[in-house]
């Protein structure tokens, strides 16, 4: 029961977007919707976050967890990719191999990643100041999550992403369930070496990247440490996958697609397109939106395992 409890409102807002016609909502209106609803819940779970008891020992915690976690997915990740990639996807392989070129890093896409931390610490240090935690912010967050829920459903639909053709292509589901099988493991492993329970190590790393949601989720369900390792540790994958995509580029492009999670979709699309060719984008947008669906529903269901 608590499993649909929390799970069932979370995909229902999800749906509602995708299904529910609002000639208002513009691509350009949900994007902007989308960055400005992220930013001001980021503000508050931050705010959350700086009025804890022993932040100081609280943040310590979460960034050891976090840095281990971030080690071993990317270990987890990457062999496993490496040898999807090799072992099912070999004619992709040779035309990624032909198609691949050394994209210089810029500085520039780390700009969205840098602007919500920076909405965090500000939450962080007005929480900090006041040391005065708010009794209804879980509530704010949620009813705030819902809503964030709906436009990302509404994206999805405006961006014509055809559920049947997603769920059809081959490589991208390949990539998807690798690197949920891969992660998974990892947060197995996690637990085990962190001294976390399962559900939690299996939750804190359901993410695929999307840190400006798992946090928000395990926060907003009574876990601010947890929903802080999540953060840092999805953080640290968007900005790895940024940095390592052009070095990457000559392997399959499962390890870069894998790697990217949820932000295949859009976030990391451009420079996956960029270093693999046209031919990565359709594969990169099924397995993208494939973790991104994932993320609501993982989490939530992970985490209350057992309750």
């Amino acid at each position: 029961m608590t499993v649909l409890m929390t799970l069932g409102p979370l995909l229902l807002a999800m749906i509602l977007g995708y299904i529910f016609p609002v000639k208002a909502l513009t691509d350009a209106r949900v994007s902007r919707g989308l960055t400005w609803l992220t930013n001001i819940i980021l503000a508050f779970v931050g705010f959350g976050i700086g009025s804890l008891e022993q932040l100081e020992s609280k943040l310590s915690i979460a960034g050891y967890n976090a840095l281990w976690l971030f080690l071993l997915i990317t270990g987890f990740n990457m062999a496993a990719l490496y040898l999807s990639g090799r072992m099912l996807d070999k004619a992709h392989r040779s035309r990624s191999q032909s198609a691949a070129q050394t994209i210089p890093f810029n500085w520039q896409n780390l700009s969205g990643a840098l602007q919500t931390v920076g909405w965090t610490f500000a939450g962080g240090v007005a929480g900090y100041l006041l040391q005065q935690p708010l009794h209804f912010i879980d509530q704010i967050i949620i009813w705030l999550l819902y809503l964030l829920l709906f436009l990302v459903g509404r994206q999805l639909y405006l961006g014509n992403y055809r559920l049947r053709k997603l769920f059809l292509n081959p490589q991208g589901l390949i990539i998807a369930a690798v690197t949920i099988i891969s992660t998974l493991l990892a947060g197995l492993t996690g637990a085990w070496a962190l001294g976390l329970e399962v559900r939690e190590g299996l939750a804190v790393v359901s993410g695929f990247g999307w840190y400006s949601l798992t946090g928000i989720l395990l926060t907003g369900m009574g876990s601010p440490v947890l929903g802080t390792t999540a953060f840092l540790l999805d953080l640290g994958r968007e900005v790895a996958a940024l940095i390592l995509i052009p070095f990457l580029s000559r392997l399959s492009c499962h390890v870069n697609v894998g790697y990217s999670g949820a932000t295949a979709l859009d976030f990391t699309l451009p420079l996956l397109a960029k270093c693999h060719g046209a031919s990565v984008i359709p594969n990169a947008i099924a397995s993208g939106f494939i973790l991104s669906l994932a993320v609501p529903v993982l989490v939530p269901l992970l985490y209350t395992l057992g309750q």
